[in-house]
């Protein structure tokens, strides 16, 4: 008995170390960049940085920058163009 015990959890401990090597667990977050909310983070702040940097010209700055970064990271529809911030 304690013999199939001990095979069980090797086992159970094998599969869980080749989990890691094959992006099952991504403990150091090796392919984030691979993530469907990290692509969408991306393409809503790089879109939305180049809407503001239309619309406000010589007035875009680095804080518009972090603010629509920070908005982007809460909620990847941010529009630009809505927010009552810069109308």
């Amino acid at each position: 008995m304690m013999k199939m015990l001990f095979n069980i959890m090797t086992v159970v401990f094998c599969l869980s170390l080749s989990a890691c090597n094959y992006g099952i667990f991504d403990w150091n977050n090796q392919n984030i960049d691979k993530t469907r909310a990290y692509k969408e983070k991306n393409a809503c702040v790089s879109s939305q940085q180049n809407i503001a940097r239309t619309i406000l010209g010589s007035n875009y700055n680095k804080a518009v920058d972090d603010d629509i970064y920070y908005k982007c990271l809460e909620t990847p529809s941010y529009k630009f163009k809505s927010d009552p911030k810069y109308r």
